[in-house]
């Protein structure tokens, strides 16, 4: 299976924005609004007033341009963009210092519930014979989703794109390329990214693996901590090159399943009541992870 070709920008370009989706306007509207409210943060909005000029015209541009085909501008993220290119000249002032929250005071004993949940947290390929039915599990499955989409991503593209899978023959379509344990637990969720909104790197681009990962990760934690058995499956094109087999299978199901050649496949999540939870993998040390030791000043 062959990456197909993906027109890509480096950044958003004006003159070529009424050839864009919907989607790709919305991700290049979020990053760039993203970018004008980040450079308060790092104190470098005023020296580069210009350049954040250009971003908010972007900003402007892609709103306009959905006004035109019908799009509902009340959607959370294009209000959010609207009001940041809206109130440009004194964001701080007008939203970000109104709408942030005071920081609290540290406590570490905090991450201990974290880690723990983490700790206890096993992967589960044998599934019980009694589940839920599959309008619970696909209340469930969405569950997840809103977790995972709280994730941090990169530029606030939002690239993830999810698809929820119950009926059998559906899940089925994934045998000889997938395990057992996989394709037949209750509920399958597709996880996959939209490779038109990132650009500059092409084929390359390891920000859609590292924000599907932030986002599954998530997902798996918000289904372990309903007691749910979780499993979070390899499906990125390495495995799904790895034989020709496999790309032909995959084609076959995202044809099946609707799924543009645009979504980059990244991995399936299969969840439902577990048959057991399996012993616990030894982990290394965290002194074994480190590069080396940290200097601490004297």
């Amino acid at each position: 299976m062959t990456a197909p070709v993906v027109p890509q920008l480096k950044s958003f370009d004006l003159a070529n924005a009424s050839k864009l989706s919907n989607d790709e306007l919305l991700a290049f509207m979020r990053h760039d609004a993203h970018r004008i409210e980040k450079s308060f943060y790092n104190r470098i909005f005023h020296s580069k007033r210009d350049f954040y000029e250009s971003r908010r015209q972007n900003v402007k541009a892609c709103i306009a341009l959905l006004k035109q085909r019908g799009f509902d501008t009340s959607e959370p993220t294009v209000a959010w963009a609207d009001r940041i290119a809206s109130e440009f000249a004194a964001l701080e002032d007008t939203f970000i210092k109104p709408h942030s929250t005071a920081a609290k005071a540290v406590d570490v004993s905090r991450a201990d519930e974290i880690i723990g949940l983490a700790a206890s947290r096993r992967s589960s390929r044998v599934w019980a014979n009694a589940q839920p039915d599959n309008e619970q599990l696909v209340a469930f499955a969405r569950k997840m989703i809103d977790a995972g989409r709280w994730a941090p991503n990169s530029g606030d593209r939002q690239p993830w794109r999810f698809l929820i899978m119950v009926e059998q023959d559906e899940k089925h379509l994934l045998k000889h390329v997938k395990e057992q344990h996989c394709y037949d637990a209750p509920c399958l969720i597709f996880v996959g990214a939209d490779r038109r909104v990132y650009g500059g790197l092409g084929d390359n681009e390891a920000g859609l693996h590292i924000d599907g990962g932030a986002a599954i990760m998530q997902m798996v934690l918000a289904a372990h901590a309903s007691h749910f058995g979780v499993c979070w499956n390899h499906f990125s094109r390495d495995l799904i090159e790895s034989r020709p087999r496999n790309g032909e299978i995959y084609r076959a199901f995202a044809e099946k399943m609707g799924i543009p050649d645009h979504i980059e496949p990244i991995a399936i999540v299969a969840f439902g009541n577990a048959a057991f939870h399996p012993p616990v993998p030894p982990r290394m040390a965290v002194e074994s992870l480190l590069l080396r030791e940290p200097r601490v000043g004297r």
